[in-house]
Order: structure tokens, then sequence, then C-alpha cells
């Protein structure tokens, strides 16, 4: 298995291609890009807000070349406006259309409210993990969020993440989250599931 590392900041541009090429047949995006010619251009300038976040103020950790990648945010104040605005996100809807970026806005405002009233106390936030889809199906995502949640189990806190891939439920439940609550992402928009997993605590060593 390749090594698990924290992402180089000059790989960001291959992090991002990775991002669109993992979710771009994603319900939620296929929802908020429907023309599938200009899906790709859009996934990229959207998924490398979110890697710039967490280079910036959280943890992103990545293999084989970047071609899987985890972003997590650390218990804190979580993700906030003006650190995205400092990771690009004001470029966004020239990029992507207003109207797209408007849907994916009122998504993220749904699922945030869910956020914040599902798990109020100190977590680890796994924002997104993607595989590019030649490595998928080969345990390279379940090594990347496991190493993850090692690193959340040091720290005692409990993780959340998001996801509007009903696939993806069974995968996240196999590493111990557990579905918290689900919505709708708007008029039309797919459902989404909120998930949480408790902290593992390393059992008592025996001599």
């Amino acid at each position: 298995m390749t090594a698990i590392e924290l992402l180089r900041r000059d790989a960001i541009d291959t992090a991002a291609v990775t991002l669109e090429r993992a979710f771009f047949a994603d319900p939620m995006f296929a929802w908020i890009f429907p023309d599938p010619a200009t899906r790709p251009a859009a996934l990229r300038r959207l998924n490398r807000v979110p890697v710039e976040y967490g280079l910036r103020y959280g943890r992103v950790t990545a293999s084989h070349d970047a071609k899987a990648v985890s972003v997590w945010v650390p218990p804190g104040p979580g993700i906030t406006i003006p650190r995205m605005i400092r990771s690009g996100l004001l470029g966004v809807p020239f990029r992507t259309g207003f109207g797209p970026f408007a849907k994916f806005m009122d998504a993220n405002d749904t699922m945030d409210k869910i956020h914040k009233k599902r798990i109020p106390e100190p977590h680890w936030y796994l924002v997104v993990v993607g595989v590019d889809p030649a490595l998928q199906k080969r345990g390279v995502g379940s090594a990347l969020v496991k190493e993850g949640l090692a690193h959340a189990d040091e720290s005692g806190c409990p993780c959340y993440l998001e996801t509007s891939e009903e696939r993806n439920l069974a995968f996240y439940e196999r590493l111990g989250f557990a579905v918290l609550e689900t919505a709708t992402l708007g008029a039309g928009g797919p459902p989404a599931w909120a998930m949480r997993r408790e902290v593992k605590l390393s059992g008592p060593t025996t001599a």
C-alpha cells in the first residue's frame, strides 16, 4: 500500500483533478452542474477551495501521487466564511456560473444547519475524500479515512461527515459512522446524509 502523507502544496492542482474525477457522478454535483460537458471544469474549480482550506486551516492527506485525497478540519471554529473567502470561494461563481453556485451554497447551508445542531461539541470534520476512479475499489479510500480516524481518536474527539451518495452509507458505516439525519438539498435536489462516528478508545494492554 502506498504511504499516506500530508498533501504538498505543489500537488493541489492534481488533488483538484482527483476530486473532479471522483465526484463527476455524485448526485449533488450532477444536480448542481447538470451539463456533463461543463461539469468537469466546474468541479475542478469548486473542489480546489476545500483543498486550499484544508492546507491553510486543516489536515489534507493523500496517497498515490495525490490520486487519492482527504480533507479534514480539526476541532475549533470549523468552516467559516472568512476562511472560505481566503481559500478562493469568491472566484468560484465567475468560473462555474452564479446559478449553480447559488444551488451549491443553498445545499451547503442546509447541511451546515444540521451539522451545527447535531454535533455542537469539538469534533473532526471529514470535508471530502475522493479517489480517482482508476484506483477505486482497492481499499485506497478506506485507508485514507482510517488514517484520519486514528488521528481523530488520538485527540479524543468524534468525527462528522456528509454525503449525497447513498451507496457510500455502507462504506462509512463499516468505518464506524452512523446516520444522524437525512435532508433534501433544495428544490428538486437529491437527499444527503449527515453521519457521526464516536471516539474509539484503545483498550488496555496486557503483559
